[in-house]
């Protein structure tokens, strides 16, 4: 009951930074320990995690290492969870699902790109470049295009100052 007050009092993500600086597991570790406590059942959670049975008894035992009194009880082949595995149960889900949340978000940015890119080409570059990123606007649809032409010597000057994101040149053979 102490980790529960504790919890209602302290920001998640103060939590997570302490457990971090603190303890010595793995993300992976703690969805295992995850899974194994939801099912009640280490070959369960394995086929669940898509892990054989000894990586998962490995992983799980490691991880119970961390702490000075077991969260997971084998007792006549059957898991049990302790007193404190329990109120450690909760803790460790919101954790994997602020993990799944800050991964959701990553790969949410990833596919919808918005903003603008900003271009710089020379004089051809304005025939050729629209060709090649037809596709790619199309796919980014919240992608806004600017692009300048000018000459050779402005257009790299533009990309070493960080003024454009990408520049198309000519190279004399």
């Amino acid at each position: 009951m102490v980790y529960r007050n504790l919890v209602k009092k302290v920001p998640l993500i103060i939590l997570i930074l302490i457990l971090i600086l603190v303890i010595n597991y793995t993300l992976h570790q703690l969805d295992i320990f995850v899974k194994v406590a939801e099912t009640l059942s280490i070959t369960r959670a394995a086929d669940l995690l898509f892990l054989t049975q000894p990586a998962v008894s490995i992983q799980l035992k490691k991880f119970q290492e961390q702490f000075d009194n077991p969260l997971i009880e084998i007792i006549n082949k059957r898991v049990q969870l302790t007193e404190l595995g329990k109120e450690v149960l909760p803790l460790a889900k919101d954790i994997i699902h602020t993990k799944d949340l800050i991964k959701e978000t990553v790969s949410n940015a990833q596919k919808l790109l918005q903003g603008t890119l900003k271009f710089a080409s020379v004089s051809t570059g304005k025939y050729v470049l629209p060709y090649f990123l037809k596709q790619f606007f199309d796919k980014h649809n919240l992608l806004n295009l600017e692009m300048e032409v000018n000459n050779r010597k402005n257009v790299i000057n533009d990309l070493l100052h960080n003024n454009v994101d990408f520049a198309l040149v000519s190279v004399l053979p």
